[in-house]
């Protein structure tokens, strides 16, 4: 049986490779003239959408994790430059959680 991170790695790499795959497919099925090549290219634009949705969860959700782990490293005891560490993790974590939701909520309008 498999682990969760084990699914989770698998899935997220499917949903990465995904849209190549089935551009790739499109590209040759055009140059073979099959009648389903247009199908083909829906499929890679909803492709798309989902390797979007996923990297935009991913960067959200890794943005609020390492949030989470600046404030925690800013609120031990320690040196001085453990503080700026975790502020500048902070910023970072921020920055990226951002940048996930933008993604998503670009997406919002442009489903097929």
């Amino acid at each position: 049986m498999r682990s969760l991170i084990d699914v989770l790695v698998w899935a997220l790499a499917a949903a990465a490779l995904l849209p190549l795959l089935l551009l790739g497919l499109y590209v040759l099925a055009d140059r073979l003239g099959v009648k389903g090549a247009d199908r083909l290219l829906d499929w890679t634009v909803r492709g798309l959408v989902l390797q979007w949705t996923v990297g935009g969860l991913v960067n959200l959700a890794g943005g609020l994790a390492i949030v989470a782990l600046g404030a925690w490293v800013i609120q031990r005891p320690g040196a001085t430059w453990q503080a700026w560490a975790g502020s500048a993790l902070v910023l970072v974590g921020l920055w990226r959680g951002w940048r996930g939701a933008a993604v998503l909520a670009g997406l919002g309008g442009r489903r097929p």
